[in-house]
């Protein structure tokens, strides 16, 4: 059962057994109510102070895997489908007498390294180069030319980076494969690159606050706007060969406003997390006819730990607003405006059903920290 559905009806049984005077200000009473459903724990209304704001905020953390940030890139391995350029000069001497034995010394090749890894240089043979830097593959050709060359020097380096490649899907402008090269990439640098704003566009085209990264089998939600706003600690991720970048598509990426809202809206985030003011201001404020400024609630369907989450705003003092700009709302919250007067329970839960399919559509997206 997901988290409004059990929710509303715990609320509901509640109501009904406070007779047909429910009103919102009695949601209070749940307060340290337990839901088995729901949470071993007692779910607590909790009201939005500076002191929750800064517990809150101290929980924002750049919590990325460590074998993420401990990868460094090693020197680039060849492998089947590179192209080496390889230029050998040596003492003339011992190169006159291998041409008029008949042996063909061009001192200059390009090489595409087959299939099974290896290559073929005259007067060396078959050498396998197959998870070899170009360091290695020079010293295996200075070894092998020295029957040649008098003293040879071999110089080996890679033209065409086409063995390793890190896949680059979803909602990018500029989808597909990015090759690894000797110049080590990093995650930042790759997505920028793969344009993920579209033409001049403000507004990403994909949400770039659950970026799903891949790697040996294991992916990992990251929030890179975030990051990119809060640090660079980004920077240091270092992508390698087989690695998946997904950007998914951000039409779920929405927070509600709903109840007496002047303007009940749904809104399309382009960052993980904005001010509940904000919020409040694109829905036009509350409804002064019909709103009751002290009961305006957040229902959140899961924190950073995965749990159920319900706060409460007083929106009817000058703090109260001033505390709304300092509230982060986060994908997925739902913002309800309780109703002065008589207006009854019947109507948030015909407001707030709605909405539990797009909660129960995106249930199954996981945190990775």
């Amino acid at each position: 059962m997901k988290f409004l559905l059990i929710l509303i009806f715990s609320l509901t049984i509640f109501s009904c057994s406070m007779g047909t005077s429910f009103k919102y200000n009695e949601i209070r009473s749940f307060k340290g109510t337990l839901i088995p459903e729901l949470s071993d724990e007692p779910i607590l209304i909790e009201q939005i102070s500076s002191s929750l704001i800064r517990k809150e905020n101290n929980k924002d953390s750049l919590n990325l895997p460590l074998n993420l940030l401990n990868y460094s890139p090693q020197s680039y391995k060849v492998g089947a489908g590179d192209v080496l350029f390889i230029y050998v000069y040596g003492e003339t001497e011992r190169l006159s007498a291998a041409l008029a034995r008949g042996a063909a010394i061009n001192p200059v090749f390009e090489k595409i390294v087959r299939d099974d890894g290896s290559i073929f240089y005259p007067n060396a043979g078959i050498i396998d180069v197959e998870g070899k830097t170009v360091e290695e593959i020079r010293l295996i050709l200075t070894d092998a030319l020295s029957s040649v060359l008098n003293n040879p020097q071999v110089d080996v380096s890679v033209t065409e980076f086409n063995s390793q490649k890190v896949i680059l899907s979803g909602n990018f402008t500029s989808p597909g494969t990015v090759p690894v090269t000797s110049v080590p990439k990093t995650l930042t640098e790759v997505i920028a690159n793969a344009n993920p704003y579209g033409e001049s566009s403000p507004v990403p085209l994909g949400d770039l606050t659950s970026v799903k990264f891949t790697r040996e089998g294991y992916t990992y939600e990251i929030d890179f706007e975030y990051l990119s706003r809060k640090s660079q600690i980004q920077n240091y991720i270092y992508l390698k060969d087989g690695d998946v970048i997904h950007l998914p598509d951000n039409s779920l990426n929405q927070v509600h406003v709903i109840g007496e809202a002047s303007n009940p809206i749904s809104i399309n985030l382009s960052r993980k997390k904005i001010p509940l003011s904000v919020a409040l201001g694109q829905a036009k404020g509350l409804n002064q006819s019909t709103a009751k400024g002290k009961d305006v609630y957040i229902l959140r369907p899961k924190d950073l730990e995965g749990k159920p989450r319900i706060f409460k705003s007083d929106m009817s003092s000058p703090s109260g607003y001033l505390l709304a700009g300092e509230f982060e709302l986060q994908s997925q919250d739902i913002v309800f405006i309780g109703t002065a007067g008589v207006t009854s329970w019947s109507r948030f839960i015909n407001q707030v059903l709605p909405f539990t399919d797009f909660i129960n559509s995106s249930e199954d997206t996981n945190l990775i920290n």
